[in-house]
């Protein structure tokens, strides 16, 4: 197998721009996902949007690391300019999220100069859609001190792709929870830290424009919320987490944090507080 083709950017790309190309009909003739990697050599966080985001987020914002799902927003970025590539043959605008998980070897600290890495993982048929995965990580000095994978889904007719098991499970019984009142501000003032200004998350009406009959929070906002609550005095550290995204959480939502812990792990679910339909499932360690 020859080694994935690396593409150096020097800087980071500006999120608006790539949201602005997304959103524009754009017809895909590609077939085969492209072998890959895109590097930015030198990152340098900036010091007052950590905060911001820590404060979007609920971690503490009197800290010298960076909360753990941080360099996310920033991969992102990269994940949205490889998706706009000529030859990658799926569409950014109505791919799903399904799942992300995050590994952090250890505390990153805010002045460090690191590099960001995003490749594709894997791709696969099935009855759902083409499912197709990104890995992206950050080095210090040559040292991996973070990891990211993220799994989506972009949809269509089934063409008798792998099928995808039903799960049907009954729902889990914690032994703690925490209630958790998400506002309608939440998901643009996480816009604003984070540089995801999707249409689905600013305001009702571009939701509805989209699919949607109102607007919801950003999947990875849940998720850092969960690591806020459940972990913050340990995120800056070494670190696993995982999630699996579910339903969707329209705002403004009541919620509930429930969660078990055992030893090292926590395992974690995001609720509503009416129906106790799970919004995400997650484990820590």
């Amino acid at each position: 197998m020859s080694a994935a083709q690396e593409v150096q950017i020097k800087r980071l790309p500006a999120m608006a721009p790539l949201l602005l190309r997304a959103a524009l009909p754009r017809r895909r003739k590609a077939k085969d996902f492209p072998d890959v990697r895109i590097s930015l050599p030198s990152l340098r966080c900036n010091a007052r949007q950590v905060r911001r985001y820590a404060r979007a987020c609920g971690f503490t914002e009197a800290r010298d690391t960076l909360p753990p799902s941080y360099l996310h927003t920033l991969a992102f970025r990269l994940q949205m300019q490889l998706m706009l590539r000529k030859d990658f043959p799926v569409a950014p605008m109505g791919s799903v999220h399904l799942s992300n998980t995050i590994i952090q070897h250890r505390g990153i600290r805010l002045d460090e100069t690191l590099r960001l890495d995003c490749e594709l993982a894997g791709h696969e048929d099935t009855d759902r859609g083409i499912e197709f995965a990104f890995r992206c990580r950050a080095y210090a000095n040559n040292e991996c001190v973070w990891e990211d994978y993220s799994l989506y889904l972009s949809r269509r007719a089934s063409k008798g792709g792998k099928k995808t098991p039903k799960k049907h499970a009954q729902p889990r019984s914690y032994t703690q929870q925490q209630p958790l009142a998400i506002a309608a501000m939440t998901a643009r003032r996480y816009a604003l830290a984070s540089g995801d200004f999707n249409p689905i998350h600013l305001h009702n009406l571009s939701a509805k424009l989209l699919g949607f009959r109102k607007m919801v929070v950003h999947g990875m906002w849940s998720k850092a919320v969960c690591i806020a609550k459940l972990a913050d005095h340990e995120s800056r550290e070494q670190l696993h987490c995982e999630v699996e995204f579910k339903t969707p959480v329209f705002l403004p939502a009541d919620t509930l944090l429930c969660y078990d812990n055992d030893g090292d792990t926590t395992v974690f679910e995001l609720r509503d507080a009416r129906s106790g339909r799970p919004h995400l499932l997650g484990r820590l360690s």
